[in-house]
């Protein structure tokens, strides 16, 4: 019972329980940071309580948020 409640601490389950996404490209490979991601075209994400397919959008480059006054 110890050896259970140890490996499910540290299950990746439970840090998707926590708030946190999983987010994979092509084949089901992890994409760890924002580049890796930009590869792709097209990612899946996994919350806790299930995934979502998203399309990937390339950045829009310094100052196109436009001006705020």
């Amino acid at each position: 019972d110890a050896l259970a409640r140890s490996l499910e601490s540290v299950s990746y389950r439970n840090v998707l329980a926590r708030g946190y996404a999983a987010v994979r490209g092509g084949g089901g490979r992890v994409l760890p940071t924002a580049a890796a991601a930009r590869g792709a075209r097209r990612v899946e994400i996994e919350f806790f309580d299930g995934s979502l397919a998203a399309d990937v959008a390339r950045p829009r480059g310094a100052g196109a948020q436009g001006e705020l006054l």
